[in-house]
């Protein structure tokens, strides 16, 4: 082959002939992983060529599936893409026109359809024995290459395959009006988890794509048609069975139309799914069942992936009713990234729907002679007045009994209204890692003035850049001395101390305590990461060698949108990717301690990325995320029992030497971020405390009348021994002091020392 590097020749001499010496280096893997897009579209045929010879050597074999198993992105050229086609076609199998609808989209030049027609053909009826959806829809895609005899043939044997599922012949009719580049688009689009062989998805390309038109009308007709069938059932016109009232061509194809509508954002998607949902999501009767569980855990996907508000709420709706509890933890996990998700989309993010609030963030409803006055000025309230405009403190009971409609109705108000500010709040913390900027204007009429998001935005801080390079930050809540005002067009975005210097952060630290504001998320308090990798490095050791429970770490990983890749967990966010190593295998359901590795950062088609060529707020939330895991695993199976010295000899606990041994070496790490903010929280909390030399703080402890608590994890020793402290809860628990911001861990360090600090004095 002419125009390959050194290593891809290799490569390919490894797989034709006398293979070369690739031990060196990193052997076949190491030089795969250096290939461009382009080379490995080139050794694609070759590879495929050699894995279906029987008479191949195994070190050709061996060679050829690594590279059909490197992560680049393939791409072809007219030459490859042809070539790339006979190959699959000289030994073909069910699964191969998946890869040849793939790669239709990732050629880079035009196709020779004259040259294609003939292993499309053959391709296309090696597909027809298997009934697969993903299948079917590549081969539609490669039969439109083919030639309409070979589309023929796989459309009468689909129609037969399908007469049961109504929606599906109606999109395969849409279908056959398309071209082979829609069809494959749809096919990528349907794709789900990366297996082994298969290429990365289109990811940033599919969201750039505009479905044709008739498309978007079909969606509309498929959503419509499902909402319409679902009111029938659950009003009794139609029997109901458990899991039936779709068949999986259907259910996909409900799953496909929500991502379109979605994507497009579409002005009745909201309004369709706020009813598709819920119903799609319990049975008509008291059983604990689903009309639907593909459809409903489908289009909830879709809402994962292309997330509004409205279908947000929906989707809340949807948690709220089921009675499935394995469908429940799935949706709560869904609704979870989907409203994290959110904040990638900043032209509907702050588009709140409209619960009747006045410009004051006040709703009154009428309840009878009493009337429901609900507002939203900082947290969303609920409060009760009498008819000539008295407080009451709780609602009278006959006003429960007598009005329970307007009641309820109320409730439900406040209930969407705190759903609604959940949702905004997860949807700002998340445009961190996006990078999001808004217009002046409109962060100021969706955000700053809107009824229910100004009780948010005014409690965080803001930079607004008034002139190029020149960015001024603001606490709405506080007031701004800065009566300039700025253009229409300036950008807006929230302030992060990875961009501030110890100053500013100091500052705003003290702004917040003093005003003594909660924060709708940790923003002023919020961790910080610069790694100490400088040049060109793409790798930081930061959270290397800590011992984590693998258990806690997946667990957690999954709602912060890490996935399991290899030996490892992975981000994918646009334009980076980092991956978190862990020392030990990886799968669901996997269990036992590790030790974390290193974070990598690589570019979409892997190739690393420097850590100094990275936002440094989007760096710093990558590695907070990191961080998270790393500590939350590390220290959350403590909460389960506390080791002794007399554990330690005891046979009864086979493992708590183990623990404690792994505890004492987590105990002489220097502190993470997260327990360096909260010691400079402590810090401020217990000031008074610490300026009467009561209390003290170290390094890793906050130490009082001979008792330490360590920062990291809450554990009390005294002498060295561990001391078990029982908190008292509920009414009898002790008043804390204002708390700068929400964490248990902060709360639990700041009762402890109460107590103790009580103790003491009643002694």
């Amino acid at each position: 082959m002419d125009g390959l590097s050194p290593h891809a020749a290799q490569l390919h001499a490894a797989m034709v002939g006398p293979p070369p010496d690739l031990d060196g280096a990193g052997g076949a893997w190491a030089a795969c992983a250096r290939l461009t897009p382009l080379e490995l579209g080139a050794l694609l045929p070759t590879a495929h060529r050699t894995l279906a010879d029987e008479g191949a050597g195994e070190q050709a074999r061996r060679v050829a599936r690594e590279v059909t198993w490197a992560k680049p992105q393939p791409s072809f050229t007219t030459a490859t893409l042809a070539d790339f086609y006979d190959a699959l076609a000289e030994s073909p199998k069910p699964t191969d026109v998946c890869y040849a609808a793939g790669a239709l989209l990732r050629c880079a030049e035009s196709w020779n359809q004259p040259a294609l027609m003939a292993p499309a053909a053959t391709l296309v009826r090696a597909a027809a024995v298997v009934r697969g959806d993903h299948i079917a829809d590549a081969a539609l895609a490669v039969a439109a290459v083919a030639g309409p005899t070979a589309e023929t043939e796989l459309v009468a044997g689909l129609r037969v395959a399908y007469e049961d599922s109504p929606l599906r012949l109606a999109e395969l009719e849409v279908l056959l009006a398309t071209g082979p580049g829609d069809r494959a688009w749809l096919a990528e689009d349907r794709r789900y988890g990366r297996m082994p062989g298969t290429w990365p998805p289109l990811t940033d390309r599919l969201a750039e794509h505009t479905a044709a038109a008739p498309f978007a009308e079909l969606a509309h007709r498929t959503l419509r048609t499902a909402a319409s069938h679902l009111a029938a059932l659950h009003a009794g016109h139609l029997p109901y069975a458990a899991d039936k009232a779709f068949t999986p061509p259907d259910a996909d194809t409900l799953r496909w139309a929500a991502r379109l509508a979605l994507q497009r954002d579409e002005p009745w998607a909201g309004t369709i799914l706020a009813t598709l949902l819920p119903q799609l999501s319990v049975a008509p009767g008291p059983a604990r069942t689903l009309p639907s569980q593909s459809a409903c855990i489908g289009i909830a996907q879709a809402v994962e992936a292309y997330p509004t508000p409205e279908s947000i709420a929906a989707l809340r709706e949807a948690r709220r009713v089921v009675r499935h509890a394995g469908v429940s933890k799935k949706l709560d996990r869904i609704l979870h990234r989907a409203e994290r998700n959110l904040s990638r989309r900043p032209e509907v993010a702050a588009r709140l729907p409209d619960l009747g609030y006045g410009p004051d963030a006040t709703l009154r409803l009428s309840c009878g002679p009493y009337t429901a006055v609900l507002t939203t000025v900082d947290e969303p309230t609920l409060t009760w007045e009498r008819a000539d405009g008295r407080p009451v403190r709780s609602l009278p009971a006959a006003a429960r009994r007598d009005h329970a409609e307007e009641v309820t109705a109320a409730r439900d108000v406040l209930r969407k209204t705190r759903d609604q500010r959940r949702t905004l709040t997860r949807g700002l913390e998340g445009g961190y890692l996006e990078a999001t900027v808004y217009r002046f204007d409109r962060w100021r009429d969706t955000l700053a003035t809107h009824p229910v998001a100004r009780g948010a935005a005014r409690r965080l801080i803001w930079e607004i850049e008034h002139a190029p390079g020149e960015w001024r930050a603001a606490l709405p809540a506080a007031g701004s001395p800065d009566r300039t005002t700025p253009a229409p067009s300036a950008a807006v975005r929230l302030w992060h101390p990875a961009r501030a210097t110890d100053a500013e952060r100091r500052l705003w630290r003290d702004r917040i305590t003093d005003l003594r504001l909660r924060q709708p998320f940790r923003q002023a308090f919020r961790e910080h990461y610069v790694p100490e990798e400088t040049g060109d490095a793409a790798t930081t050791a930061m959270f290397h060698g800590h011992w984590v429970r693998i258990e806690a770490v997946l667990g957690l990983a999954t709602r912060q949108g890490w996935h399991i890749e290899e030996d490892g967990l992975c981000l994918r966010l646009p334009e980076v990717t980092a991956y978190l190593g862990i020392s030990g295998k990886l799968y669901p359901g996997a269990g036992g301690w590790a030790e974390a590795q290193n974070v990598h950062f690589a570019r979409t088609e892997g190739d690393p990325q420097p850590l100094t060529a990275i936002d440094p707020v989007r760096r710093s939330e990558i590695l907070r995320s990191a961080d998270l895991l790393v500590s939350a695993a590390s220290f959350a199976w403590c909460d389960t029992h506390t080791p002794t010295r007399a554990d330690t000899h005891s046979d009864s606990h086979p493992h708590d030497r183990e623990s404690l041994q792994i505890l004492n070496r987590l105990y002489g790490l220097p502190l993470g971020r997260t327990a360096r903010l909260r010691r400079a929280a402590l810090q401020r909390i217990l000031a008074p405390h610490i300026s009467s030399g009561r209390v003290a703080l170290g390094n890793r402890h906050v130490h009082l009348d001979g008792y330490a608590i360590h920062l990291a994890t809450g554990r009390v020793t005294r002498d060295g021994d561990p001391v078990d402290i029982s908190l008292p809860e509920g009414r009898s628990a002790r008043p804390l002091p204002f708390l700068p911001y929400d964490e248990k861990l902060l709360e639990r360090i700041v009762r402890t020392a109460e107590e103790l600090m009580a103790r003491h004095v009643s002694g």
